[in-house]
């Protein structure tokens, strides 16, 4: 006579991987992708404090600026970049940096100033609106600049040590591109500088060229700051998907077996 083997012990229930915890590692995973991306490339951007009134009503001292360091490129006339003092003739070394603005590139002709106190560039006058011109008596200068420099001023023509004052020193007061440290592309912190206003003054008068485009601080901050968020989610939608997948289990693993 046969007799039923005795049963089998109830077995707990199967843990599954759970498709919405994959969704949520996922999330996790592109948030360090993108926030990893977003601060290399905030990495190409610099701050700096305006130190003196050489480039007031523009920037006053005190005002942060952010500047792109890396890649500057051509640079336009009008841009406002940082530049290093010893760039200028009677300069000692290590002088520290100044925030001028590009009046002139190489292959320019540059003079100072018709009877309004405008300059001329390759002979058409620049009415530049952020200088004010009342008072300002003019440096006088006429100078060729060589290829690969460019001839900085500060707003503040007549309170401002630039290339005005070496303009009959050796070299004209030209600047070569290797002493500009980065151009001014917003105001304010890195993480949340707002676009600095450029110049068509430029343009405006005839000469080619356009004025900086760089929002390139603004895009990064923006993919820093999603990449931010889309990891507090993902890890927070991990957390909450495995506690309720285990209390599942719990639950399951409490119900009697049926008779």
């Amino acid at each position: 006579m046969d007799f039923p083997a005795p049963p089998a012990d109830r077995p707990g229930p199967k843990r599954r991987f759970s498709p919405l915890l994959l969704v949520m590692i996922l999330v996790a995973i592109v948030g360090v992708g993108a926030g990893g991306y977003g601060f290399w490339s905030l990495s190409d951007y610099g701050m700096k404090s305006v130190a003196s009134r050489a480039m007031s009503p523009t920037l006053k001292p005190g005002t942060i600026v952010t500047y792109r360091w890396s890649d500057i490129g051509e640079i336009p006339r009008g841009a406002v970049v940082l530049m290093d003092l010893s760039a200028y003739p009677d300069a000692s070394p290590n002088e520290g940096l100044a925030i001028q603005r590009v009046i002139a590139v190489g292959g320019d002709h540059l003079v100072c100033c018709t009877k309004d106190g405008l300059i001329t560039v390759n002979g058409k006058a620049v009415k530049e609106p952020y200088v004010d011109y009342e008072g300002i008596s003019g440096r006088p200068f006429d100078v060729e600049l060589p290829p690969g420099t460019v001839f900085l001023a500060g707003d503040q023509r007549n309170n401002s040590r630039d290339s005005q004052i070496y303009a009959g020193s050796p070299g004209n007061g030209a600047v070569p591109l290797s002493a500009v440290r980065g151009v001014v592309v917003g105001l304010g912190r890195t993480v949340y500088a707002e676009p600095f206003q450029q110049t068509t003054a430029f343009v405006d008068a005839g000469l080619p060229g356009g004025p900086v485009s760089d929002n390139g601080f603004l895009a990064a901050r923006y993919s820093m700051l999603a990449g931010i968020g889309l990891v507090v989610i993902g890890v927070i939608g991990a957390i909450v998907t495995v506690v309720r997948s285990a209390g599942k289990r719990r639950r399951a693993a409490a119900i009697p077996p049926a008779h």
